[in-house]
């Protein structure tokens, strides 16, 4: 997940651990409020005797945790506060937001260790090493 959201730069500095911080916290309310998946609930054999997967109906973690009931009430009503103040499109724009300011950050980090990368000559790669030279 964190790869997915804040993509392969290295990120090292204050300004660019706080941003990160920001985008987990906006990324874990969109997964769990607003993101359905399906679990495995048992197999199934068709008619050629193959086994195969039997998956229930998409719901999201909230859904699933709710419907659990195993949350004390309270946790439930913050839940259910949280689920209706929060807005999934305003959620994405606030993690692009992020993901653009990381984006530029890293970006001259990035010119900096390629400038300072040395490339291979055109002809370097056609000659044959000998042992014996």
């Amino acid at each position: 997940m964190v790869r997915r959201h804040a993509f392969h730069y290295r990120y090292d500095t204050a300004a660019e651990l706080k941003l990160l911080n920001a985008l987990y916290a906006l990324v874990r309310v969109r997964l769990n409020l607003f993101t359905a998946t399906t679990k495995a609930v048992g197999w199934r054999s068709n008619k050629h005797g193959k086994k195969a997967r039997i998956y229930d109906k998409p719901r999201t973690p909230y859904q699933r945790v709710i419907d659990s009931g195993i949350l004390t009430g309270a946790k439930a009503a913050e839940l259910a506060e949280l689920m209706e103040i929060t807005n999934p499109a305003d959620l994405t724009r606030g993690i692009t937001k992020i993901q653009t300011q990381l984006i530029a950050l890293a970006a001259a980090k990035t010119r900096a260790l390629e400038a300072s990368s040395t490339r291979a000559q055109l002809d370097e790669a056609s000659k044959t090493l000998s042992r014996a030279s």
